[in-house]
């Protein structure tokens, strides 16, 4: 499995006042407000009629309205997801967390390579990109560049495109009248023949962290429920799927309880974005002490599916009153992880 390897920027990048440079582990990027042509007349994108358009805009690939911004959800878990869009001879689709997904208190933005057909499934591409967001009182555009290597339904960009905070703000021109605009240009994709790998190892350091679910009878089993946390100089989240992965096959959902370990990248820099990692996932028996544990060692890679079983337990156990794994409608899961290695 290959990770969202990012190349590095160019140098000597210009951040505005109050904005905060902390890197994501998704990138390596440029940050700055980048002159266009003024808004103009409207327009429709996205199957919106927008109160402004943009004269220029054979410039992008993809231009991306949202309205309403504020009834949009606000935790850190949902995302949005545009159509997708033809460019440079593949599809892609642009992915908008509105309260951060990895930090809360920023605007999140992705672009994710959506298919490329005429590649095996394992291709790996080089990509050359710039996502905009568009100052609607002046028609400038505050933007940042990367260059990703990345697999067919990767995620590539950047986890801290604007404060949030400074995006809301009316003054500043990014969201009026509830109104927003993002925007897309796609440099170059090169298909990247050899799979080369580099493994660093670092001094291993276990961390644990415990996740107590409370009121679990009323969580909607269908979806599936995430809990972030910080294990030395990385990021990880529990994901587990009450009724099994909705992915998984007909003989799985359902049926089980699935549970994932997923890999957020480094708290530092951008560096880190795939790590060899030793973990277990424990879903504990609080009455008898028999729990339930699985214990991996696998090549992590952020933005990107986690490590688990789709089949961590069957359903009918775990919801068992006299198993234990469910007592006074809590449910207990733990994981331990330690980093082994820096995978480039």
């Amino acid at each position: 499995m290959w990770l969202s390897r990012l190349f590095s920027g160019r140098k000597g990048a210009q951040y505005p006042k109050g904005y905060s440079a902390s890197a994501a582990p998704h990138h390596f990027g440029e940050y700055g407000d980048n002159t266009r042509e003024a808004l103009t007349s409207p327009k429709s994108f996205g199957g919106f009629t927008s109160d402004f358009t943009v004269k220029d805009s054979s410039a992008y690939d993809f231009l991306w309205t949202i309205k309403s911004f504020s009834k949009l959800p606000a935790d850190n878990e949902s995302k949005q997801t545009s159509g997708r869009f033809e460019a440079k001879g593949y599809s892609w689709k642009l992915i908008l967390y509105p309260n951060g997904n990895i930090v809360n208190g920023q605007i999140s933005l992705y672009l994710m390579l959506s298919r490329a057909t005429s590649h095996p499934t394992e291709a790996v591409f080089k990509v050359s990109y710039e996502l905009f967001l568009f100052n609607q009182k002046t028609g400038s555009t505050l933007s940042q560049k990367g260059e990703n290597l990345v697999q067919v339904q990767d995620e590539m960009g950047f986890r801290n495109l604007i404060d949030l905070k400074r995006f809301k703000d009316s003054s500043n021109g990014y969201l009026l009248n509830e109104s927003c605009m993002f925007g897309v240009k796609i440099f170059q994709v090169v298909p990247i023949q050899t799979n080369t790998e580099c493994l660093q190892p670092v001094e291993k350091i276990s961390h644990e962290y415990t996740w107590k679910i409370e009121n679990f009878s009323k969580i909607d089993k269908k979806k599936s429920h995430e809990r972030k946390f910080t294990a030395g100089d990385y990021l990880w989240s529990i994901v587990i799927h009450p009724e099994g992965d909705q992915k998984s096959d007909i003989k799985v959902k359902g049926k089980n309880v699935s549970l994932y370990l997923y890999y957020n990248g480094s708290i530092y820099d951008g560096s880190s974005t795939k790590v060899s990692a030793e973990f277990s996932l424990t879903i504990i028996d609080q009455i008898g002490g028999n729990h339930k544990k699985k214990t991996y060692t696998e090549v992590f890679k952020c933005a990107h599916p986690g490590w688990g079983r789709k089949d961590f337990i069957p359903h009918k156990d775990f919801i068992d009153p006299t198993l234990g794994f469910i007592v006074n409608d809590t449910c207990i899961i733990e994981a331990k992880v330690a980093v082994l290695a820096l995978v480039k």
